[in-house]
């Protein structure tokens, strides 16, 4: 299962009355979206529903998104490239696990919103299509983390090395905001994913005896 978090969006300067306006009616849209998700579900909301909670036409919705879907999934995949950007200037000295631990703890999970995660939560809780949507996403996240993993190492392909550390890094963090969810959001995401890092760690150092 993916993780059901939702990221900051990331905000472009924006100037003139126009390019505000625009940026406004995107953001109220999102907003009374992932509201009616949460209040009556996914698919029992319509967009015709979220257009009027807006006083917008459906037309002018699909202007914004593409679907109703995608305003659950918007900006999921924006910080990817940051993401790459803290795996490949991490130490080289330093195991790839270490780098991903770091760069999740400074990408990720610094931009999580804990309302709107709280929010796609209960929408992805009431959707069967949005669980197989995430799942998608995080096969997206797995490939682009296996990349930039291999590509830290000097890789011109993805090994097996590389593959591995991405698909128990990405457990540990999906692991960690279910715990997170299942507690009410009332800790703090970061102390949770930093938690759920120890405990491999100390799993990993079991083992090792």
């Amino acid at each position: 299962m993916a993780s059901q978090v939702k990221f900051l969006r990331i905000e472009k300067p924006v100037e003139g009355l126009r390019s505000r306006k625009k940026a406004k009616t995107r953001t109220m849209i999102e907003e009374a979206a992932l509201s009616l998700f949460a209040e009556q579900g996914y698919e029992e909301t319509t967009v015709e529903q979220i257009a009027a909670q807006v006083e917008i036409s459906t037309t002018t919705f699909f202007r914004y998104f593409p679907s109703k879907a995608d305003v659950v999934l918007c900006q999921q995949d924006a910080h990817m490239p940051q993401l790459r950007e803290v795996i490949l200037a991490y130490p080289l000295g330093e195991s790839d696990m270490s780098a991903l631990q770091h760069a999740i703890l400074e990408v990720w999970v610094p931009n999580i919103d804990p309302e709107h995660t709280r929010r796609a939560g209960m929408a992805v809780a009431s959707s069967a299509s949005l669980r197989g949507l995430y799942n998608d996403l995080n096969r997206t996240w797995l490939d682009g983390v296996t990349e930039a993993l291999s590509a830290r190492r000097g890789l011109s392909a993805p090994d097996e090395q590389a593959s591995i550390t991405a698909r128990v890094a990405l457990g540990v963090f999906n692991e960690a905001i279910r715990v997170w969810s299942s507690g009410g959001y009332s800790e703090c995401a970061g102390t949770v994913v930093e938690r759920g890092f120890a405990t491999l760690r100390c799993l990993a150092a079991h083992w090792a005896k």
